[in-house]
Parts: structure tokens; sequence; C-alpha cells
């Protein structure tokens, strides 16, 4: 069933022409994470040995365990990657509205996107102050400056979010930012999902089949 899907992610991944060294750099670091996360199941699952090394003894269950972990890492991750990589963040957001994920929760997400940029704006700026005037002079003084341009980060922040939210309110703001693009559903979009579920839905039955958990 994990072949299943991870062959219909990389089928997504060559239809959306994303390279497959992209997918792997963007999976690199969260599937480390996972790896890391999960290798104590290969000792810690108890079952018939497999390997031993040393004091460590390796189980064949935790084996299997492992890869089972693995593989699903591997799928979810690359679908994920896939998404993002394929589909705009407005469009993200218009999702889950259409899966009705609380109102406050899109609006939050919509005004930390739009927000993000500018933070890391000020940040740059600030950094090209400091170095402008030789700040790293010693660890000391780089650490105080640190301290200052977080000080100063937040300060502004909190400034132009009450500024936007007084601005916001000032246009007719009801607590819902409203989409900039206008979609339908469509015949093509239609039959790729039900083809996607349809997938989806038979590779876990057959998973529950062979007796295994998916």
């Amino acid at each position: 069933a994990l072949g299943v899907l991870l062959l219909l992610v990389l089928a997504l991944a060559v239809i959306a022409r994303l390279p497959l060294h992209r997918l792997l750099a963007r999976m690199a670091g969260p599937l480390g994470f996972v790896v890391l996360a999960s290798v104590g199941l290969l000792v810690l699952v108890p079952g018939e040995p497999a390997v031993r090394l040393g004091p460590v003894v390796v189980t064949r269950e935790g084996l299997d365990r492992f890869a089972f972990v693995l593989g699903r890492a591997v799928v979810a991750l690359g679908a994920a990657v896939v998404l993002v990589s394929t589909t705009s963040f407005p469009d993200l957001l218009h999702a889950l509205r259409v899966m009705r994920l609380p109102q406050v929760v899109t609006s939050a997400l919509g005004l930390a996107y739009r927000l993000l940029y500018v933070f890391v704006d000020e940040i740059e700026r600030l950094q090209r102050a400091a170095r402008s005037r030789n700040a790293r002079g010693g660890s000391a003084d780089w650490r105080r400056v640190l301290v200052g341009a977080t000080a100063a980060v937040l300060g502004r922040a909190f400034a132009r979010g009450e500024r936007t939210h007084l601005a916001m309110v000032a246009r007719g703001y009801e607590g819902d930012l409203p989409s900039l693009r206008a979609w339908a559903w469509t015949p093509q979009v239609v039959a790729a999902l039900a083809g996607v579920i349809l997938l989806v839905v038979v590779a876990s039955v057959a998973a529950r089949l062979r007796g295994g958990t998916f």
C-alpha cells in the first residue's frame, strides 16, 4: 500500500514538473528528524533477534516497525512537498476555508503570511545597519546588538500589527479575509480528485485485508 501511494506521489511530482532532486532536497531535513526520532524502534520493539551489535539487539519486529514508520514518513512528506510546491498559499487558505477550518485560524494564517515578509525585511535592515556600524567587534558586543535588534523587531511588530488592525477595521473588516481569486469545480478537477481518492481507498483496503495497518 505504501508503495502504491509513493508511486502516486512521484506521478504527481512528474505531472507538476517538479524535479526529483528538488523534491528530495526539501524532504531531507524533516525525514532526517523522523529517522532520528524512530531509530529507537529497532531495539525497543520486542521480538526475534535479527542483528546483534554487542549488548544491543535489533529485532525483526523492530526492523518492520522502523521500515513502516519510515515509509509512511516518506509518502507523507513527499505529498506535502508536492502540495506546497504546486499550490499557492492563498489557494491553500481557500481550501482550508472550504474544509470548514475555523475562520479565526484561516484569518490568522493569512495575516501571518502577509506580515512575515515585512518582518523579515525589518530584520534584514537592522542587520545591515549593525554591519555598517561594525557591531561585530566581539561576542559580548554582538550579543547586546542581538538583544537590542530583537526588542526593536518586537516593538515594530506590535506597532505595525496595531496599525494594520485599525486600517482593516476602517475598511470594513468583519473577521474574514476575502479571496482574491475565484475558484470553481471543473470536470477535470473532479475526475482527478476522484481518481486520487479511489487509489488511496484501494491501497488502504488492500493493506487492511492483508492484516496490516495503514
